[in-house]
């Protein structure tokens, strides 16, 4: 099985307690930092780090394909969001970094240094879908933030304080999934994961806002014989594939017992299917 986001290990622990030795897990995370978090090394558990898109490759090159299941469980896990030298967070005060993996790339701070105006609010719309967008780029260009203070700072100013909250979640949403290609990361890893999964096997991804949603919902449609092509379309060119029957029409969603456990699942949705 590939746990795919394996953070502090939390989800392949459950897993070996309910399966006991009957699969081999594989766990990976793009942060390497968390993989020299976990309280100590499962047994049975094997470790990657790599970004998604790279899953695909890993399973066909070390042979270990087909595999029984598959887990994602996107976005921050509580260790980065936390960690105020990450920057994931608009209520702690550090570098604006942003990175899931600090070992390569720039950070948000020089990427926003140097920007164009209307890539930013590209940005902020696409991935943000903030409406003060406009107002709020010109001042990121105009004062260029380094730390999430400073951009805090910036937002409330445009915003105000009712909306700050909103608006700031939002923003720094947007400039992290733009500065690690976190949706152009998921549908490879999707599309290419998806055929390498036995039949019987389980595809289960965990998503926290619409634009992970959507994409898991569209991918799953499509690897079940949904042709997304349109009626003025002669010859199927949209990708269609038999592979999957989705397990829940709607993803299920954190009962409110779960939610008064943890707060920060309050927007969890769960999609899962079965290869077929």
């Amino acid at each position: 099985m590939i746990d795919a986001t394996f953070g502090l290990g939390g989800h392949s622990a459950v897993i070996k307690k309910s399966l006991g030795s009957k699969f081999r897990i594989i766990g990976v995370d793009r942060d390497p930092e968390m993989l020299t978090m976990t309280s100590g090394p499962l047994e049975g558990v094997s470790i990657r780090k790599m970004r998604f898109s790279e899953i695909p490759e890993m399973i066909e090159s070390e042979g270990t394909g087909p595999v029984a299941g598959v887990l994602f469980d996107l976005g921050l896990n509580s260790a980065q969001l936390d960690d105020p030298s990450r920057g994931f967070s608009f209520t702690r005060s550090g570098p604006l970094d942003l990175r899931l993996d600090r070992s390569s790339g720039q950070t948000a701070s020089e990427m926003l240094a140097n920007i164009d105006e209307a890539e930013l609010v590209r940005i902020l719309k696409t991935y943000g879908q903030e409406r003060n967008s406009r107002a709020i780029t010109r001042a990121i260009v105009k004062n260029k933030p380094t730390s999430t203070a400073e951009l805090a700072a910036i937002i409330k100013g445009k915003v105000g304080p009712q909306r700050f909250i909103k608006s700031a979640a939002r923003v720094f949403q947007a400039l992290r999934i733009h500065l690690n290609r976190e949706l152009d990361e998921l549908r490879s890893a999707l599309a290419g994961i998806i055929p390498l999964v036995a039949t019987g096997g389980r595809l289960a991804v965990i998503s926290y806002h619409s634009l992970e949603d959507g994409i898991v919902k569209r991918q799953f449609l499509l690897d079940s014989g949904k042709c997304f092509c349109g009626p003025n379309q002669p010859v199927c060119v949209c990708g269609k594939r038999n592979l999957l029957k989705p397990l829940s029409k709607k993803p299920l969603v954190p009962t409110p017992e779960e939610i008064d456990r943890n707060p920060r699942a309050r927007a969890a949705k769960l999609r899962y299917a079965e290869r077929i």
